[in-house]
């Protein structure tokens, strides 16, 4: 449809790669996100399994110009609490906010979510569930206006939204202090092979199973992370028992240059308590060392019912910034 304003409204395509990475990075300047986009990370993720971008995405035009976007994607199984997770993603550019965008999207994302969770999961709870942004530093004068992507928070609170979790960002100079040598006994420490996917990510299925808001990933979208333009699989590890089940891995990805991020970090709960976790991810430290990164970089729940925060910290990684999730129930 046209507005009167001459704000056209349509869904996205993949024709759009070039011009939803564009508005992506005027947002990531002007909310100094520090997350920068690419034409090959926007097409992947554009072309994840599961995603019907006729029917589950929206985008605001001005002429030639993408303005906002929003995009609905319900998992494609329930959580560990038995909901279906409906994420709510999506962007206004800084300057056409405050003319009430915000809000159609959301009334957009919203009723798209509600409509593939109950096509998905007939009868089971739904959430939606958003981001909040960073939240401020703490000597921050609390009237200035937000940044990180925090100034949706007013808008979230107006919908219903309430923030339920919080999101540790810390990051390790490289190459920093000496790395513990680790030689776990009875498994073999090494960057995975291809394969060795399947079994890495059975892996990340057991290590995830208890934690908060997790929901199993299926294999089509294991493998486009897998194998994503940003996966740096030399960099990642895994440890192996001699039967080969993976029991602890790290999978890292290079999203800036000169930074290694810890996409995924895990260990099977069985397999908890023996050094793994501080072997894989010395392992991939050190080998982001040798290829010489400046920078590792991982996001970790603050709330981490396996004390994750405190192998990190030990590894010499700091607290960088605090990010904020935001849900509500779906009626």
């Amino acid at each position: 449809m046209t507005t009167a304003n001459s704000l056209t409204w349509t869904p996205l395509s993949l024709e759009d790669v070039p011009a939803l990475t564009a508005l992506l990075n005027r947002v990531d300047q002007a909310d100094d996100l520090g997350e920068p986009a690419e034409e090959p990370s926007t097409r992947e993720w554009l072309t994840l399994p599961g995603r019907d971008l006729a029917l589950d995405s929206l985008a605001v035009r001005d002429g030639d110009d993408l303005v906002a976007v929003s995009l609905a994607d319900v998992h494609l199984r329930l959580d560990r609490d038995g909901r279906a997770r409906c994420q709510l993603l999506g962007t206004v550019d800084p300057a056409y906010r405050r003319q009430g965008l915000g809000a159609a999207l959301f009334e957009h994302g919203e009723r798209r979510a509600a409509e593939l969770a109950t096509a998905r999961h007939p009868g089971a709870p739904a959430v939606y569930r958003t981001s909040g942004g960073r939240d401020p530093e703490a000597d921050s004068d609390p009237s200035a206006p937000l940044t990180g992507g925090a100034d949706v928070r007013p808008l979230l609170e107006r919908r219903g939204y309430r923030r339920v979790r919080s999101w540790l960002s810390m990051t390790r100079e490289l190459p920093g202090a000496g790395l513990p040598v680790t030689d776990p006994e009875g498994a073999r420490v090494s960057a995975p092979s291809d394969t060795e996917r399947e079994a890495t990510r059975l892996a990340h299925l057991a290590a995830f199973a208890d934690h908060w808001g997790s929901a199993p990933i299926g294999e089509e979208r294991w493998n486009m992370l897998w194998s994503s333009h940003t996966a740096r699989r030399e960099l990642s590890t895994i440890a192996v028992d001699r039967d080969g089940t993976v029991l602890a891995y790290v999978i890292a990805a290079e999203e800036r240059p000169g930074v290694l991020y810890f996409a995924l970090v895990g260990t099977r709960p069985e397999a908890r308590g023996r050094g793994l976790a501080r072997a894989v991810v010395a392992r991939t430290l050190g080998a982001a060392v040798q290829a010489g990164y400046a920078l590792a970089e991982l996001e970790v729940d603050a709330e981490s019912l396996t004390g994750a925060t405190r192998l990190y910290e030990a590894l010499g990684f700091a607290r960088d910034a605090v990010h904020s999730t935001y849900e509500k129930p779906v009626a």
